[in-house]
């Protein structure tokens, strides 16, 4: 009901520019003659238009990906929540305005979160309890709408995922991961060769071997219970809206960048944020933190008239923990390659260490 829009570019996200896309704020006015007024403030994420970048890279894929989640995949759970009666639902991502396709050019149109309050991370720090546990606790309601989902209506469900794709895999596909890991882990062990025993060096070598099979066997092939995933959970990807009494305590968290969002199980999610966000010190309280995550995910799935017992016990959950948190462990180790003395501490790879042995991962 506009007539007249007048448009102003202000500048990059403090994200700042990615691999596949860009980052753009707008602020935009509205009218209609003289009869009324809106201003919006916006964030236009945009698609590389390199033909060789789109060539080697799955950028259209990724972008194809994310457009699907907010058109088709969101939607659907916000109705399937509310059809349940649900009034606090999942809900923890920027609203999105709209999304555009043309040759060679993805956008997609989001509120800008700054303006209502919301800020990033400071990425060189660890998140604290409470943050952790309030995405812990997000996670486990989105994960629970996939599952409860499924369970009541499976064929629509199916219908729903099926065009989501394996972004992460096509990623992969287009580097030598086993060289490129290796030498992250190398890094890693030399750094830290005089300040560890041996039998902590030992457990990151092994994990140095186990690379192929974790991201190509594990990670492609995943069996028992599966939900859609953010996949993409390091704490760059979280933006937080604080108390104005206290500055510290978070009130609500929006999770971004869903592009590489996949079918798979919830312990890639959940690994791969905790060992990529976490304090040593909350490493070290690792089963509180899992027991509070399942917790939250069987409590959702029975406020959304599904049987957590039947459909996912916690032993079954600790199991596959057990069998697929090495991914998590492995993924964080990309995240600062250049600054991985001064990131990661003795202490802290002694506290994986012991977490890693409590849950009988060798």
């Amino acid at each position: 009901n506009f007539d007249k829009f007048s448009i102003n570019i202000f500048g990059n996200s403090d994200k700042g520019d990615g691999y596949i896309g860009d980052i753009i704020f707008v602020g935009v006015t509205a009218t209609n003659g003289t009869a009324s007024t809106e201003e919006y403030s916006l964030v236009l994420k945009c698609s590389k238009r390199s033909q060789i970048l789109r060539e080697i890279s799955p950028v259209k894929e990724a972008f194809m990906n994310e457009i699907y989640f907010y058109d088709v995949v969101l939607p659907a759970f916000t109705r399937f929540q509310k059809e349940k009666g649900i009034t606090d639902l999942f809900d923890s991502v920027p609203k999105c305005y709209g999304t555009l396709i043309g040759d060679n050019t993805e956008v997609i149109v989001f509120e800008n979160l700054k303006h209502i309050g919301y800020s990033l991370w400071d990425k060189k720090k660890p998140l604290t309890r409470q943050h952790v546990d309030m995405v812990v606790k997000e996670y486990a309601k989105f994960h629970a709408v996939s599952i409860a989902m499924k369970d009541q209506n499976p064929e629509q469900f199916e219908e729903l995922i099926a065009p989501l794709g394996d972004i992460f895999k096509k990623f992969v596909d287009s580097v030598d991961v086993e060289t490129l890991y290796g030498n992250v882990i190398d890094e890693i062990c030399d750094s830290l060769k005089d300040e560890l025993d041996g039998n902590i060096l030992l457990k990151w070598r092994n994990i140095k071997k186990q690379i192929n099979f974790i991201m190509n066997d594990i990670a492609r092939d995943v069996e028992g219970l599966k939900v859609v995933l953010h996949s993409d959970c390091w704490n760059n990807n979280f933006m937080f809206k604080h108390s104005a009494d206290e500055e510290s305590r978070p009130l609500k968290v929006a999770i971004l960048d869903w592009q590489i969002s996949k079918y798979s199980s919830p312990i890639f999610d959940l690994s791969y944020f905790l060992f990529a966000c976490i304090s040593k010190g909350d490493i070290e309280n690792l089963e509180a933190i899992l027991k509070s995550y399942y917790e939250s995910l069987a409590n959702y799935l029975r406020r959304l008239g599904s049987d957590s017992e039947a459909l996912y016990r916690f032993d079954q959950f600790l199991e596959d923990w057990k069998k697929l948190c090495r991914f998590g462990i492995l993924i964080t180790c990309m995240l600062r390659p250049k600054k991985m003395k001064s990131s990661i501490s003795p202490k802290q790879l002694k506290a994986v260490k012991a977490s890693l042995k409590r849950f009988h991962i060798n």
